[in-house]
């Protein structure tokens, strides 16, 4: 029989106990939610991160002409839905050739208890393009006759609508990039032929000097380009022509966007507000006998397997690269960028009548620059990434 001073004591004892179990399942249901919502948050903060590094990723790989579009210190925002969330992608040019990505994403799955997550990542990149400069307004080797009213500038120049020229690209290039060439380069100077008259020939040239000799020059060393052999690029022309074009050379555009599988459209270096004015091709011409150009205008980089002669107004804006001979008379043509002819017969290049070449490192750079199968953005070797997640904006 119990005492008086312990009974009823099983009674309190069992809520105490029912107390402490209740307590402890409480909190091992509170630290397991806890473990649960620190499980998915760290998920989704590394799947933000991720998302957030994929996007610029993405840019890389495929925005190539949306940032080579920009003018210097513009920004565009890329924007991005996915299955998971949705990115956002700040894209600023800081220079010709240096951009700065900002780019945020937000994880969006999981309803309103576990979507939010956000993580903010930046990138410098550069762009790295092909090394494809002529060295001269006009290179060439073997025999030269030049004369008539053609003029030969070595003088860097931005295509402002001068010396013939119809574009105007002031705005889009860095007037304190410029360096100038030499006029003419060849690989004998005793080899020019002045047309009767050399002082007033040389009164038409310009360039630093406006004549120069290489003896070095040769066919292999005017069709490489760099890392790239003459086969390279035809492999990754953008237009290919065996024989000749199909019409006249000039911009054609359907339905508002720039109709690239015209082999007479060349881009439009004349009007920016164009879907063209931002198309430079590589323009590859096989031609089984001398390629004659009359009229019409383009821009890119100009591949020509023969001889071509220019007769009309013809402009193109971009390096152009002749593995023939270079013919020009009556109204010649007008090239911005340099022409370099191989001359692989090593018979007479002639530039006579109303042709200008002029050296433009402004029209050889973008001819570079908005060619994607040239150019690649990436980012800098060192220090080019950094975590601005908890960066205010």
């Amino acid at each position: 029989m119990s005492s008086p001073r312990t009974r009823g004591f099983a009674l309190p004892a069992a809520i105490g106990g029912l107390v402490i179990v209740g307590v402890l399942v409480t909190g091992g249901f509170y630290m397991a939610r806890q473990e649960v919502r620190i499980g998915v948050a760290t998920e989704h903060a590394a799947m933000a991160r991720n998302l957030a590094q994929s996007a610029i990723n993405n840019v890389l790989v495929n925005e190539t002409s949306s940032l080579t579009s920009l003018a210097t210190w513009d920004t565009t925002t890329l924007v991005d839905t996915v299955t998971v969330g949705i990115t956002r992608v700040s894209a600023t040019r800081l220079t010709a050739r240096l951009f700065y990505l900002d780019s945020e994403a937000e994880i969006t799955q999981g309803g309103a208890m576990w979507a939010g997550a956000t993580r903010r990542v930046g990138l410098i990149t550069r762009l790295n393009t092909a090394n494809i400069s002529p060295p001269a307004a006009l290179t060439t080797q073997g025999s030269l006759k030049y004369g008539g009213n053609s003029e030969i500038h070595g003088i860097d120049e931005i295509p402002d609508g001068s010396n013939g020229g119809l574009a105007n690209w002031g705005s889009y290039c860095d007037p304190s990039t410029l360096t100038d060439k030499p006029g003419l380069l060849i690989n004998d100077t005793s080899n020019i032929n002045w047309n009767g008259n050399r002082n007033k020939i040389e009164g038409n040239m310009t360039g630093t000097p406006i004549f120069d000799e290489d003896t070095t020059i040769t066919t292999e060393s005017l069709t490489t380009f760099g890392d790239l052999t003459w086969d390279d690029m035809i492999a990754i022309a953008d237009i290919k022509i065996n024989g000749s074009p199909s019409g006249a050379i000039g911009p054609s555009v359907s339905g508002g966007t720039c109709d690239t599988s015209i082999d007479t459209n060349w881009g439009d270096p004349l009007d920016p507000l164009s879907p063209c004015f931002l198309y430079f091709p590589i323009i590859y011409i096989n031609n089984s006998s001398q390629f004659i150009l009359n009229s019409g205008y383009g821009q890119g980089i100009l591949m020509i397997e023969d001889d071509v002669k220019v007769n009309g107004g013809f402009e193109f804006y971009g390096p152009v690269f002749i593995k023939g001979q270079l013919w020009t008379n009556g109204s010649g043509g007008h090239f911005w960028g340099g022409v370099v002819a191989a001359n692989v017969s090593l018979d007479e290049n002639v530039v006579l009548g109303n042709a200008v070449i002029t050296y433009s490192s402004c029209a050889i750079e973008r001819a570079l620059l908005n060619n994607s199968s040239l150019t690649k953005i990436r980012p800098l070797a060192m220090r080019s990434w950094i975590d601005l997640t908890n960066v205010a904006n």
